[in-house]
């Protein structure tokens, strides 16, 4: 009895150059000796399609626009609220020389607060000022005039716009002399009538004073 020869070569599947060979485009196409042109062409517009990928439209027009500075979207402007101020003062001053730069424990001896939405005064050696390098990095205890206690710590940069160096050492530095001294505090406080500043982005400028030594900080609430 006669078998009925298989359509799956012995060998396994069939190529893509088999399956077209044993149909009329693709005997055609090898009669001519034309599908390995046909392959490349193939090809080729394949690669054309990734060249012109959804993406890339969108990460030429964002390069655009970033080369023109123009904004990605609209710009809000931001409010500030004027909302305390805080005079800490001072008395020691220790400053030590380390391999990263200079190093400063300042801590505060007395204050206090005045302001539309916060006053009081600053707890007595709560904590100091460990500059360093031109960082603030400041922790204290506020006590508000309703007893309320409030912890702060103040981050931010202090360093001279004239380019000459600070000698810690010298209580008299400060004063008229140019300096960048900005902030950004984080308040932590007891659940109540001052705990708007624990949900509140708040910045501030410094200033320093010498002869008495201390420091005048003026707080802004973000809108």
């Amino acid at each position: 009895m006669k078998t009925k020869p298989s359509s799956m070569p012995a060998n396994g599947p069939m190529d893509r150059r088999s399956m077209l060979k044993g149909s009329a485009l693709g005997g055609a196409l090898l009669a001519g000796g034309a599908l390995d042109g046909f392959f490349a062409k193939a090809a080729a517009a394949a690669g054309a399609g990734n060249d012109a990928a959804p993406g890339a439209s969108q990460t030429s027009s964002n390069s655009a626009a970033a080369e023109t500075g123009k904004p990605l979207g609209e710009i809000e402007q931001i409010k500030l609220e004027y909302v305390f101020q805080i005079r800490i003062d001072f008395k020691e001053r220790v400053s030590f020389k380390t391999p990263n730069g200079r190093r400063a424990y300042v801590p505060a001896m007395s204050g206090v607060i005045e302001g539309p939405r916060l006053q009081g005064k600053v707890v007595p050696r709560s904590g100091a000022d460990y500059a360093g390098n031109g960082v603030l990095n400041a922790h204290y205890m506020l006590q508000a005039s309703d007893g309320t206690m409030i912890y702060i710590h103040n981050t931010g940069y202090l360093y001279p716009m004239d380019g000459k160096p600070i000698d810690r050492n010298d209580p008299s530095w400060g004063g008229d002399r140019p300096f960048y001294f900005r902030i950004t505090p984080y308040f932590d406080t007891p659940v109540g009538p001052h705990d708007w500043l624990t949900r509140t982005v708040i910045v501030g400028s410094g200033k320093r004073h010498a002869n008495p030594d201390y420091t005048i900080f003026t707080y802004y609430a973000v809108l």
